[in-house]
């Protein structure tokens, strides 16, 4: 028996095997004290034990288990189900992702899908929901909306109101997206920014944070002074959009070793208060205070703010991208690199890898030694080969 809390959301729900006389082994699960077959229990250790229980029980002898109190005559839509979702689901997530959700749940999902029940949506629905979105926004933007949709339909089959969904968008994550084209700054231009920047302390700090720390903007924002010990620096916190402070993208603190240049500019920076990046009076930096910053900055030193093919900017970003890249050209592991810029999947590590052909000589000379002997070059090949032709030419 598996009793566990939901490490999204906070509540506690079971997830156990239940073994049959012939053998068989089928899974139950649930969540208690929600809407479904056990929401009169409540949401505990002792509730979902008890919810295991029932569960185990009405698998071996046949009989559903039926709440004490229906909330849903039927199955309810969408649009009505979304409420449960907002109170029940979300409240565990970030405030951020909390803010995202609720954007995508009203402005998206619900006038597609709203007046269905949810046990109606099809594949073909899901289909031409995204359809008619890639008309007006990226690949990405639509898998995050279906990905939505995908997590109220799970959290639906959790609550025992539907089945598991098999739709394929599910199965997948969604629609397929190619990775996003980041663009780094180069290392003349972040040696032009660092110049800008030399009277402004604060701004000098950040700009090495996300260049040779790899920080992103929310993690700068949120490094305090009492994260650096012994020429470590601990990313502890991200402070998002709204000045919501919370873990590290992904939940992931990770530890940096500090640089010489950041050592230094560290030293030289003023301490006003608890933030090392911060206000004039050293209150907490807002994210478009930042930001203003950084592109006056990249105006101050003539260096233009990278852009995709798209035309999509991203200041700060591209700077912890040159960080990625710096470190990849010069041979540091995926491993070690993924752990320091904080990343969950590898996947998301190798965008910033790019071999060239010296990498790969260099890698033949380490494991198989280095040629002592040219190869022919295709002339030679040529005519060695007239050499060696029958004179008949057959």
């Amino acid at each position: 028996m598996a009793i566990e809390r939901d490490t999204r959301t906070g509540r506690w729900r079971f997830r156990s095997w239940v073994r049959f006389p012939d053998g068989r082994r089928d899974r139950v699960f649930g969540t208690p004290g929600v809407a479904g077959l056990y929401q009169d229990l409540p949401n505990s250790k002792a509730g979902a034990t008890a919810a295991d229980i029932r569960a185990k029980a009405a698998a071996l002898h046949g009989k559903a288990p039926t709440p004490t109190i229906n909330q849903w005559k039927g199955v309810p839509t969408l649009k009505d189900f979304s409420k449960t979702f907002l109170t029940g689901y979300l409240p565990g997530q970030k405030p951020g992702e909390l803010r995202s959700k609720r954007q995508i749940l009203s402005g998206h999902l619900l006038p597609a899908f709203g007046t269905m029940r949810i046990d109606e949506i099809r594949q073909h629905d899901v289909d031409a929901f995204a359809t008619g979105e890639l008309r007006r926004v990226c690949r990405k933007t639509v898998n995050n909306r279906l990905a939505v949709l995908s997590t109220l339909l799970r959290y639906a089959h959790e609550c025992g109101l539907i089945k598991e969904p098999t739709l394929r968008c599910f199965v997948t994550g969604g629609v397929r997206v190619k990775d996003a084209v980041i663009v780094a700054v180069s290392a003349a231009g972040v040696a032009r920014l660092l110049e800008a920047a030399a009277t402004a302390d604060s701004l000098r700090v950040a700009v090495l944070l996300a260049t040779e720390a790899g920080l992103r903007i929310g993690e700068i924002r949120g490094l305090q002074w009492g994260d650096i010990k012994g020429g470590v620096l601990r990313v502890n916190r991200a402070i998002d959009t709204d000045g919501n402070v919370g873990m590290p993208k992904h939940d992931k603190r990770r530890d940096v070793p500090v640089s010489p240049a950041l050592a230094a500019a560290l030293a030289a920076t003023r301490r006003r208060g608890l933030w090392v990046v911060s206000t004039s009076d050293g209150g907490m930096l807002g994210y478009y205070a930042a930001l203003d910053g950084l592109h006056r900055l990249y105006d101050a030193a003539g260096v233009p703010v990278p852009a995709s093919e798209a035309g999509v900017t991203m200041p700060w970003h591209s700077l912890r991208h040159t960080f990625g890249t710096e470190c990849a050209g010069r041979g540091v592991p995926l491993a070690t690199l993924r752990d320091l810029m904080g990343h969950e999947k590898i996947e998301t590590t190798l965008r910033y890898v790019t071999v060239n052909q010296q990498q790969k000589r260099d890698a033949i000379e380490l494991a198989f030694g280095r040629a002592t002997v040219e190869p022919p070059t295709p002339s030679d090949s040529n005519q060695q080969g007239e050499k060696k032709s029958d004179p008949n030419g057959i």
